[in-house]
């Protein structure tokens, strides 16, 4: 779910040959959006893709931007309303609530006052949960992710096109994931998605969760969601409600956000990434 390691590498490397004065900020800033104006290449990716990402704004659009921000009121693990921040470059996340802050900052989860107080989920496997299905279609195009094109699809008496979408080995905490995302025939915009959930067990699983998106949303020239159910999923047959999350007050914008956000403060736990 991440871009490749060489981006990674590279802004790391020009945060280090860069002074800390706003000016020099500045010009960093301009170089990695500067990066994203290099012409995309869309014949990388299947038709009924290239379909799919214009009919959500374009994927030149989602290049655009460094930085992502967005309010959530959501019942995925208990009661949830929070403010999330991300750094599309380099995906280090932050996400504030009244009870608790969560961060990432590229290598390590951590969670203040403690996890505990963030609840039953794992910080490391929630923290960029809600962000990779808000972002879905255009976060499909990251590096290492294979295509098939399944043709139509048809999910109680509703007939689709689908894309199925999985990872190259060790892409991500958990590359043995896998999606089938549903679009309207006509339109193309997304309305279902099954995936799948490996973290936990790192075996590949033909057991789907789906989530329904519901409600749209039009932010700087993307269409994002507004509001998505994840419901159970058996035999082909869409279950009961799981849980459900309303998305609000989203920004995408051209200048990153302040690295210290990021940063892990003192006192904070750590969530380690299960290891197999």
């Amino acid at each position: 779910m991440k871009r490749s390691l060489t981006a990674i590498l590279l802004v790391s490397i020009l945060a280090a040959c860069t002074s800390s004065t706003p000016d020099s900020e500045n010009t960093t800033v301009e170089k990695e959006v500067a990066s994203t104006d290099t012409p995309i290449d869309m014949s990388a990716y299947p038709a009924l893709f290239q379909n799919v990402l214009k009919a959500h704004g374009g994927l030149d659009t989602w290049k655009g931007y460094v930085s992502l921000t967005y309010a959530v009121n959501s019942t995925l693990g208990g009661d949830k309303v929070e403010t999330h921040t991300v750094d599309l470059w380099n995906r280090n996340v932050r996400i504030e609530s009244e009870q608790y802050v969560l961060g990432m900052d590229g290598k390590e989860t951590w969670v203040t006052p403690s996890k505990e107080a963030f609840g039953p989920l794992p910080p490391r496997f929630y923290h960029n949960l809600l962000f990779y299905f808000f972002t879905i279609p255009p976060v499909l195009a990251d590096d290492g992710a294979i295509y098939e094109d399944l043709g139509e699809r048809t999910i109680e008496d509703k007939t689709y096109r689908a894309l199925k979408v999985v990872y190259g080995e060790g892409i991500g905490d958990a590359s043995k994931d896998y999606y089938i995302a549903h679009f309207n025939p006509e339109t193309f915009q997304l309305e279902l998605l099954l995936y799948t959930v490996t973290y936990f067990t790192d075996l590949e699983t033909e057991e789907y969760n789906v989530l329904l998106y519901k409600e749209w949303q039009t932010a700087d020239g993307l269409l994002v969601p507004a509001y998505i159910e994840g419901h159970f999923f058996k035999d082909g047959k869409i279950g009961d409600l799981r849980y459900k999350v309303n998305f609000t007050d989203v920004k995408f914008s051209a200048k990153r956000p302040e690295p210290s956000l990021f940063t892990m403060p003192e006192g904070a736990e750590i969530d380690s990434l299960i290891v197999h």
